[in-house]
């Protein structure tokens, strides 16, 4: 019989460090992170929006990754990431982002 042994390590996120807030209306909106910033948590806020991670200007379309209305994701990032939003149906909303140090 086998037993599940649970990993001894854990990794941290970070501190907190800048706070943005990314309106997700019907045009895709793009922004630069802080350079060097490898991991975010980020909230989506008001509707359901899709958003766009990379190493230059983004857009964010209709088929762009999903963060429903109230869910949170932690994600690592490219340094010198860019990350742009739009709000998946008709009503618009807010990404909110830590950037963690």
């Amino acid at each position: 019989m086998s037993f599940y042994t649970p990993p001894t390590e854990v990794e941290p996120l970070g501190q907190a460090g800048t706070a943005r807030q990314l309106s997700a209306g019907s045009v895709s909106a793009n922004t630069a992170l802080t350079v060097n910033v490898e991991r975010i948590s980020m909230r989506a806020v008001g509707a359901d929006i899709r958003y766009s991670i990379g190493y230059t200007a983004q857009t964010a379309t209709s088929t762009s990754h999903f963060i429903a209305n109230g869910e949170r994701l932690d994600l690592a990032v490219p340094k010198n990431a860019n990350i742009a939003v739009i709000r998946n149906a008709g009503t618009n909303g807010t990404l909110e982002i830590t950037e963690l140090n």
